[in-house]
């Protein structure tokens, strides 16, 4: 399968920059990528827009490290942060909220609405890795019928090589609905993203190495 979208994850504008000089034709936009992504600030938002100019931005919206459960004031926090994307001219947001091995549908549901009236395209993160396997499919189709059509995923714990991952991303595959895309990522470069890209049939990656 043909590679039609490599999104690179940074955590800089001079970053982004980068990556879009090599090839990269989507960016996803973090701070602290060392403890998987959180809300990258308001200068670097501003700035990786202004670089990026007609490729897509997806900026990360999780207000720290640690697990995808989050209290009511860290929901407020995300909220907050959908407003300030969505004032800056961003278009995309990424995040995902995940509790006791469950999608958390209530403050999903809180953000996605949210999102929705302020016109952005919301990313399923690789929180979805924290959804126990036999409510994936679920939580795919939940998040379909909720506007969600895309999701990045390791296909499971990110200490386990995504070559080894193959056959649960490949199961994710075949069951999401018709029309969302499964993003493979943690793990996958420019080395092998052909490869992953052929076996599961899939045309976008992600990684912080994809060019």
């Amino acid at each position: 399968m043909t590679i039609k979208i490599k999104e690179a994850a940074v955590d800089s504008a001079d970053r982004a920059q980068e990556m879009i000089a090599r090839g990269a034709n989507r960016i996803e936009l973090n701070a602290r990528l060392d403890l998987g992504g959180i809300t990258p600030d308001t200068r670097t938002i501003i700035d990786t827009l202004t670089i990026a100019g007609n490729i897509p931005v997806v900026i990360m919206v999780r207000p720290r490290g640690g697990d995808f459960a989050y209290d009511n004031t860290e929901l407020n926090q995300m909220l907050e942060t959908l407003q300030i994307v969505a004032d800056l001219g961003g278009q995309h947001v990424t995040f995902g909220v995940v509790r006791s091995g469950s999608l958390d549908t209530d403050m999903m549901s809180m953000l996605i609405e949210t999102a929705d009236t302020l016109n952005l395209h919301v990313v399923m993160r690789m929180a979805f890795d924290e959804i126990t396997k036999d409510q994936q499919q679920a939580a795919m189709q939940w998040l379909f019928t909720h506007g969600v059509t895309r999701i990045l995923t390791h296909g499971g714990v990110l200490t386990t090589a995504i070559t080894e991952l193959m056959p649960q991303l490949e199961f994710l595959v075949d069951r999401a609905p018709v029309g969302m895309t499964i993003l493979p990522g943690g793990g996958v470069t420019h080395d092998n993203a052909d490869e992953i890209a052929d076996v599961l049939g899939i045309s976008e990656v992600h990684g912080t190495k994809i060019v």
